[in-house]
């Protein structure tokens, strides 16, 4: 019963794993150093700016205040549907598998047991 539930993830070998482990790290290194450019680059400006916290740019608003609460978190859901995108398509493009609705994983190009 075991062999029928397991089987079908069993086509991946060590290399290929190696690869996308090896991918999915540069992938997420990038984009967490991205992530820490920008988030120190907040403070930074406040520090080494003075109008970037005093000066009104559209009613009242101060451009920390817009990058604080609109800019900063754009900026995070951007990033994260960015490293999400590239990670799901560099996992199909590397182990050459796709995933369709209702079946199990398989080997991309290659009918479903049952399939004509």
């Amino acid at each position: 019963m075991e062999s029928l539930l397991w089987n079908y993830a069993e086509f991946d070998t060590p290399e290929e794993v190696d690869a996308v482990f090896r991918a999915q790290r540069r992938l997420s290194i990038g984009h967490g150093l991205l992530f820490l450019v920008v988030t120190a680059l907040l403070p930074v400006l406040h520090v080494a700016w003075p109008a970037w916290s005093t000066t009104a740019v559209w009613g009242g608003l101060t451009p920390a205040f817009m990058a604080a609460t609109v800019l900063y978190p754009l900026f995070c859901i951007i990033l994260a549907a960015s490293y999400t995108m590239r990670a799901n398509r560099m996992d199909e493009d590397l182990l050459g598998r796709v995933q369709t609705p209702g079946r199990a994983w398989e080997v991309a190009g290659e009918p479903a047991q049952g399939d004509p």
